[in-house]
């Protein structure tokens, strides 16, 4: 599954997702302006990204809400694909611990095992 195959609600999960990665940084980066553009790219275009990104503003007025509709996300491969690019996006600058713990939220609510490079190198816990 690519981003492109991703429903409605899905790609509205994404757009708000990054969103809230991004919006902790005083400025977005050029590697995070560069994957939105590829984001948007794969959803049709800018035109069609803002779009998303307007709902996102109209639909989450708080992290509450937006915890509340992303557990209505229930197609595994896309939750897959949804936090495995939020995460690309937010990566280049780093993640702070509000971000991370949202983070670790939602990879614990849809059930998915993220390693990170540090980790995989770690040997396993009996």
């Amino acid at each position: 599954m690519e981003i492109r195959d991703l429903s409605h609600d899905e790609k509205i999960a994404l757009v708000a997702l990054v969103r809230l990665l991004v919006s902790s940084d005083a400025e977005a980066s050029e590697d995070e302006v560069d994957r939105i553009g590829e984001i948007a790219d794969a959803f049709g275009g800018t035109e069609q990204y803002h779009q998303l990104a307007e709902e996102v503003d109209r639909r989450f007025a708080d992290e509450d809400e937006l915890k509340a509709f992303l557990a209505t996300i229930d197609r595994q491969e896309a939750r897959e694909v949804v936090f495995e690019t939020a995460l690309e996006v937010a990566m280049p600058d780093g993640i702070h611990t509000r971000e991370a713990e949202f983070l670790e939220w939602l990879e614990d609510e849809w059930g998915l095992n993220v390693l990170f490079a540090d980790e995989s190198e770690k040997e396993p816990e009996e």
